[in-house]
């Protein structure tokens, strides 16, 4: 009988790792077929950036050695694409189905809509992926509170994301984790490069060592946001962090409206930048406007784009002293557990130091901090 593999995903872009895990996948659990389901609007994912027609033109060109498919049902229904009711009409369609699903799937399984559905559906294959602990526990676990057909394909996937290669397309750095004619087809395109202006615009604004913080501070801010299915919009991300630091080498207030007790101290940019960014970027998001606001001081009761523009500030791979590494390899095991010892630790810092904390930040730490030890 024939077997169909079924694989979706954003694929926003698809890269070299969704087609190593297919052909491993085909290979091992014996599928004839491969069909390939561009989601339409992800609806537990951190949005998409390219269009349907761009996406779907670019897995074209990634599997292009495939013997596949690509189903458009997504499209076709436009809204309310869960699994667990996407899955019957594919079955449907292609008869024996296996849906291939990765690692960091595993993770966030008990967060999707009705999986106790989706295991009764058909068979699961799952690759696992580096970064995202003992999949196999993991899927023991689901198999004990919802019973189903897993398989666990001898293949370990890369810790690759989609949405930190879009953002280092959008930077304008190389990526050598994209199929060759996928990242051809970007060029020939003209993709991502929407901010090109921006960038120009902020080097202007900045060294060359504070410009390859900003950057670090994005890749460590849409990799957090990825990895922990935070839910934040990947725009909305990457421009909190691209510009939370605009500011931060021209503090000439320019009569725009800042704290009086920020002027002349190490937060003044902070605040700055928020306006300097709504007036020189054309910035009107006040979500990301209030992450740029407070990434250096913190303050009580944040949202979550909040926290993770202040976590990944502190956290970005260019930041190598101690303890820097051992925070960043908290919060990249566990989001908010990150969030507060890197409040903890700047607070301890500054105390240690002497002199005046700034008032928001004495907030923060008393609204997480010290009401968690009451």
């Amino acid at each position: 009988m024939s077997r169909t593999l079924i694989f979706g995903g954003a694929f926003d872009p698809p890269h070299c790792e969704h087609v190593a895990i297919c052909r491993a996948a085909m290979k091992e659990l014996g599928a004839d077929k491969l069909a390939l389901v561009p989601t339409y609007k992800p609806p537990h994912k951190d949005g998409g950036f390219l269009s349907f027609e761009e996406r779907r033109s670019l897995v074209c060109k990634a599997f292009a050695d495939f013997d596949f498919v690509i189903d458009d049902l997504e499209r076709e229904r436009g809204e309310d694409n869960c699994s667990y009711k996407v899955l019957p009409i594919l079955k449907e369609r292609y008869g024996d189905i296996v849906y291939l699903i990765g690692g960091d799937s595993v993770a966030h399984f008990e967060s999707w809509k009705k999986p106790e559905e989706v295991v009764r559906i058909c068979s699961i294959a799952v690759a696992a992926r580096e970064g995202y602990g003992d999949v196999a526990c993991g899927i023991k676990a689901l198999q004990n509170k919802y019973g189903g057909d897993f398989t666990l394909i001898r293949y370990e996937g890369k810790d690759i994301s989609s949405s930190l290669l879009k953002a280092r397309l959008l930077l304008g750095e190389d990526v050598s984790e994209l199929p060759s004619d996928v990242l051809k087809e970007i060029r020939n395109r003209g993709l991502f490069e929407e901010y090109g202006p921006w960038i120009e615009k902020l080097k202007e604004y900045q060294s060359e060592e504070l410009f390859e913080h900003s950057k670090s501070v994005v890749k460590r801010a849409v990799q957090l946001n990825s990895k922990h299915n935070l839910g934040q919009d990947f725009v909305g991300v990457f421009t909190a962090a691209l510009l939370h630091d605009n500011a931060k080498q021209r503090p000439s207030t320019d009569g725009l409206p800042v704290p009086e007790n920020s002027l002349n101290t190490p937060v003044l940019h902070q605040f700055l930048g928020a306006e300097k960014a709504k007036r020189d970027f054309g910035v009107t998001d006040e979500q990301v406007l209030s992450a740029i606001r407070y990434h250096t001081t913190a303050k009580a009761d944040m949202s979550t784009l909040e926290k993770l523009i202040y976590t990944a500030d502190s956290v970005s791979d260019d930041r190598e002293y101690e303890p820097i590494p051992r925070l960043r390899e908290i919060a990249v095991n566990d989001f908010e557990e990150g969030f507060l010892a890197v409040l903890a630790y700047t607070y301890g810092k500054l105390t240690a130091r002497g002199g005046g904390i700034y008032p928001l930040t004495r907030e923060a730490y008393d609204f997480y901090i010290n009401k968690v030890r009451e």
